[in-house]
């Protein structure tokens, strides 16, 4: 069994477009989207709508459910173009799914509300250890996103593998995304995946929404796929 694992779509749907055409070549046989479909970019009711059309699963993410259950103020923008249905239906997105196959233990995450903290690159072995654990099994893959870069980790007792972003994609400026394939004999092996898409277009793409909340933050972060720190402004959230 093939998964694809997706995630950070942020309303960027240039880059979804982008996501869709490469996922036609690598002929997964199962979606997985582990959150964060919403938010910063111009067209969140369009990420919206791809990943409940072309996903088999969805994670919900910090995003997605600061969004839907209106926490930051200034989201306004979000929630007029997403309407209720889709806010309810952000708010009942799982926080996490478990998956089995050929003896092997996946569980799937977004990254927060699950972790306390962003874990990447430099973070201890321990505190990803810790997260293999959960309800009641012993898992030997986490995925996840949320840090917008692709990661592999192995700790003790098993692998971290972290996606990417598709429509934030920090560090390298292409859609990024992962997958996982399972294998008869219990082996797998984990694919990572980073496809070229036209930025220029994703930028006139926001433009076209001038309402957009930190709209020149945000087209400075998909032009130089690099993380403009956020001045806390009545609760805002990084990422």
């Amino acid at each position: 069994m093939k998964l694809a694992l997706i995630a950070d779509l942020h309303g960027n749907y240039t880059a979804t477009l982008a996501l869709e055409a490469a996922l036609r070549r690598v002929r997964a046989d199962k979606i997985i989207c582990l959150g964060d479909i919403v938010g910063k970019g111009p067209s969140s009711d369009r990420t919206f709508d791809w990943a409940f059309a072309h996903c088999d699963s969805i994670i919900g993410g910090n995003w997605d459910y600061g969004i839907g259950d209106r926490h930051f103020p200034r989201d306004g923008f979000y929630w007029k173009q997403l309407g209720e249905r889709r806010l309810r239906m952000l708010m009942a997105l799982p926080k996490e799914e478990y998956i089995a196959c050929a003896g092997n233990h996946l569980r799937c995450i977004h990254g927060r509300p699950i972790m306390d903290e962003l874990l990447g690159s430099k973070t201890d072995n321990k505190d990803f250890e810790a997260l293999l654990s959960a309800n009641g099994i012993q898992h030997n893959i986490l995925a996840y996103a949320d840090i917008h870069r692709q990661l592999l980790r192995t700790v003790h007792g098993g692998q971290i593998v972290n996606c990417g972003s598709v429509g934030n994609p920090l560090g390298i400026g292409r859609v990024c995304f992962a997958t996982l394939e399972f294998y008869e004999d219990g082996a797998y092996s984990v694919g990572f995946h980073n496809q070229p898409y036209d930025w220029q277009a994703a930028i006139e793409e926001a433009k076209a929404q001038p309402d957009l909340p930190f709209l020149s933050e945000y087209l400075y972060e998909i032009e130089h796929a690099v993380y403009v720190k956020r001045i806390k402004n009545n609760g805002d959230t990084p990422l």
